[in-house]
């Protein structure tokens, strides 16, 4: 009797593991199902031609999904391999760069630029690295040399440098805040300069090859990039090639290109820093430069490679690329969001921060699926 009686336990037991695990899986799918509606209705209204977008909580990538195709010409899906310009999500890695040599006594943050440039500019001897990092330098954005506005196929360093030198300052240093590539190529300038590596040495060796990030590099037009995704531009409603074939000598202000497999990686580490120093990491998230906020939010701003919201007294840090990428990290939510597309992002266009914010708001309701508009 008390053999049956213990066989039917552990027989109860086992149906009601099942059932539950069975609830939880169902409920899972119905969440994914839920959540990948809303993505490809963005992704088709916004002429995404393909999106890899990843969840992750605590360091622990909850939902990874891709959508559509790399290279539209050969019918390629993008996969969570598929490389991607990452374009201005370098900023926030540059910056960390930056912070790791504060961290490291290698350089401080009021050091001024002139210490690093040859023959600079005298407007520039009051730069310093923390306005450089801030955006509030006086810098103007773009820098690089033009023929009747049209970029060169190919530029040195030294090229960049001389351009940089030859750019009208847009405002006297620390007196308005002004986005600027051109800081942040200086930033790169600093870094080879105290490191006595290349950028693109610096971050592999610093982070990229500790963290395991294999198919992250610095642009290189002639490299072999297996799965790498073919850019495209949105013109008058139609998809088109954007020809983005410029090569330049050090791209500290836009030039990582990495996969979504790789990206996890970086999260998981800004989660749980193992590699990276924490002290540098944090310092990134500083607000530098505050701006006038409306009702929404308590603060925004620009910190160091990131624009940083509190709202409800909980951070939340944004930035985006250029050629179609957004990164959400809501610190004190615990969860962040990475968005990587192969469609360029412009004014008449829908954001790849629309599937950003929507996979954020379905987290958590709190943050607004529009995005957050810290200015209203």
């Amino acid at each position: 009797m008390i053999k049956i009686y213990e066989h039917f336990l552990k027989y109860f037991v086992l149906m009601l593991f099942t059932v539950l695990a069975f609830s939880a899986f169902s409920e899972e799918t119905s969440y994914n199902d839920e959540l990948d509606r809303r993505i490809y209705t963005l992704k088709n209204k916004g002429h995404f031609p393909g999106v890899a977008l990843a969840i992750i909580k605590s360091g622990i990538p909850t939902y990874i999904r891709t959508y559509g195709e790399a290279d539209i010409s050969n019918n390629i899906p993008v996969s969570s391999k598929t490389v991607f310009e990452l374009a201005s999500l370098t900023k926030q890695m540059t910056a960390l760069a930056i912070m790791t040599l504060v961290e490291e006594e290698q350089l401080s943050i009021e050091s001024k630029l002139v210490t690093y440039v040859k023959d600079a500019p005298k407007e520039w001897e009051n730069i310093t690295v923390n306005q450089l990092l801030s955006h509030t330098a006086g810098l103007s954005h773009r820098f690089e040399e033009t023929v009747n506005g049209t970029l060169l196929l190919d530029y040195s360093v030294d090229d960049m440098l001389t351009a940089a030198k030859q750019t009208p300052m847009h405002a006297k240093p620390g007196t308005d805040w002004n986005y600027s590539d051109q800081g942040y190529f200086l930033l790169g300038i600093i870094i080879e300069a105290v490191s006595r590596k290349t950028f693109a040495e610096y971050m592999h060796t610093k982070f990229f090859k500790p963290l395991g990030m294999s198919q992250t590099h610095l642009l290189d037009q002639k490299k072999v990039v297996p799965y790498l995704a073919q850019g495209y531009a949105l013109k008058n409603g139609e998809i088109e090639r954007n020809r983005r074939v410029w090569q330049f000598g050090l791209t500290s202000h836009f030039g990582v290109m990495s996969s979504l497999d790789d990206m996890v990686r970086w999260e998981a580490e800004l989660a749980n820093p193992s590699v990276i120093n924490r002290k540098a990491l944090e310092a990134t998230w500083k607000l530098q430069r505050t701006f006038d906020s409306g009702d929404s939010c308590e603060s925004w701003g620009y910190s160091r490679g990131w624009q940083a919201h509190t709202v409800e007294g909980r951070r939340i840090l944004s930035h985006g690329g250029y050629s179609g990428t957004a990164y959400i990290r809501a610190v004190d939510h615990n969860f962040s969001i990475i968005v990587l597309t192969n469609r360029e992002d412009t004014q008449d266009s829908l954001s790849p921060f629309a599937l950003g914010w929507a996979a954020a708001n379905f987290i958590e309701p709190t943050i607004n699926a529009d995005g957050l508009r810290c200015w209203e």
